[in-house]
């Protein structure tokens, strides 16, 4: 039986993709199973032409290179990975609320999620996605740094 659902949120970018990394070995080391969540514009007219049920697991690793990319890293570690595509609608708020809902709705026992530490004071170690989901979310957070490997930097 699963150790408790993980979201994962990625967007392609290197923080993103350390994300994926580091929510796959937490998954593969509680036999986790993993959702992975991006907000893309292809969102809307993939979902716009499947009213009904909305497109499958397969159509949207076909219209999204992001989790096609995250899909296939997951199926290399053996992790049962779903895929989530979404709409951004109003910018960096939005997207943490609505990963925050989507990770307590799931009863996801964690979210975790890449930052580039890019932005002002506030934004000098966190980026403004992963800053306002420590905000928004009940569920806890792991950020990921994309910065340099801190098993490379010791020592």
């Amino acid at each position: 039986m699963p150790n408790g659902l993980i979201v994962i949120a990625t967007d392609g970018s290197a923080a993103a993709t350390k994300a994926v990394e580091v929510g796959l070995e937490l998954a593969a080391a509680r036999a986790s199973d993993v959702v992975f969540v991006h907000f893309s514009p292809v969102a809307g007219p993939l979902y716009a032409s499947h009213p009904e049920a909305g497109p499958s697991q397969a159509e949207i690793e076909a219209a999204d290179p992001v989790l096609r990319a995250a899909a296939e890293a997951a199926r290399a570690r053996r992790v049962h990975a779903k895929l989530e595509l979404l709409v951004a609608e109003h910018g960096t708020g939005d997207i943490a609320d609505s990963i925050a809902g989507m990770a307590q709705g799931l009863d996801a026992s964690m979210i975790v999620v890449g930052t580039r530490g890019h932005g002002g004071i506030a934004s000098a170690v966190l980026g403004s996605v992963s800053r306002s989901l420590l905000s928004f979310s009940d569920v806890p957070v792991v950020v990921v740094h994309a910065g340099n490997d801190p098993a490379q930097s010791a020592g």
